[in-house]
C-alpha cells in the first residue's frame, strides 16, 4: 500500500487535472476542504470512508489511489503486443485486457484445436463468463447441461456453475471471444 504522501499526491493530481477546487470536493464528498488539503499534503491519511467519498467526487475507483503501481484508466492491447499463451494441446489464448484501477473484466481470444477440451474437468469460480463464438463449433457444458454453439452464437453463465468447453469439430479450429468478471478459483 502507498504511503500517505504518495496517496495525497495522487488525489491532488487528479483533482487538479479535473480543474476542481478543494471547495468543489468538499461539496461533493462532504469532507472539509481543510481535511482534504491535509490529505493531499501527506499530513494525514484518509479513512476508508473518506477515501471512498473523495474517489467518488473525483470520478475514480478508489484502487486508482492505493495501487502500488499507478495504472492508467484505459488499457490498450495492440495486435502486435498480444502474447500468445499455449494451452497444452488444447489450443492458444491471448489476453485482450490489462489491469486498470478497479478493473473487474478479463477478455481473451481463445483458439481451440480440433476435438480438444480446454478444461478436462469442469470447474467453478466466482464471477460470470460470456463467450461469443467467432468460428467453428464449441460445446459448452454448464451445470451438466450441454449447449452446442456455432459462429455468431453467444453464451453467458454464472462461474459458480460447473463448466467446460470443447471444440466439437474433428478437423477445424474453433475460436471465441471470452469475457469474465472477477475470478477466484474455487
Amino acid at each position: 500500500m502507498l504511503d500517505k504522501a504518495e496517496l495525497g499526491k495522487r488525489i491532488k493530481k487528479v483533482r487538479e487535472s479535473k480543474h476542481l477546487t478543494l471547495k468543489n470536493i468538499e461539496a461533493a464528498a462532504g469532507i472539509s476542504a481543510t481535511h482534504i488539503s491535509e490529505i493531499e499534503r501527506g499530513k494525514t491519511s484518509p479513512t476508508l470512508g473518506a477515501l471512498m467519498k473523495i474517489s467518488k467526487a473525483l470520478g475514480k475507483d478508489p484502487a486508482h489511489f492505493i495501487e502500488e503501481v499507478e495504472l492508467n484508466d484505459v488499457s490498450l492491447v495492440t495486435l502486435e503486443d498480444r502474447i500468445v499463451e499455449k494451452l497444452g494441446s488444447a489450443g492458444t489464448m491471448e489476453n485482450l485486457t490489462t489491469s486498470i484501477p478497479g478493473g473487474k473484466l478479463q477478455a481473451r481470444f481463445i483458439r481451440l484445436s480440433p476435438g480438444k477440451t480446454l478444461d478436462e474437468h469442469p470447474h467453478t469460480h466466482y464471477g460470470n463468463e460470456a463467450a461469443l463464438v467467432l468460428s467453428g463449433k464449441i460445446l459448452f457444458t454448464v451445470d451438466g447441461e450441454k449447449y452446442e454453439t456455432s459462429q455468431g452464437d453467444a453464451v453467458y453463465y454464472n462461474g459458480l456453475e460447473e463448466h467446460s468447453y470443447e471444440n466439437i469439430s474433428k478437423k477445424d479450429d474453433a475460436t471465441m471471444l471470452w469475457v469474465s468478471t472477477e475470478r477466484g478459483v474455487s
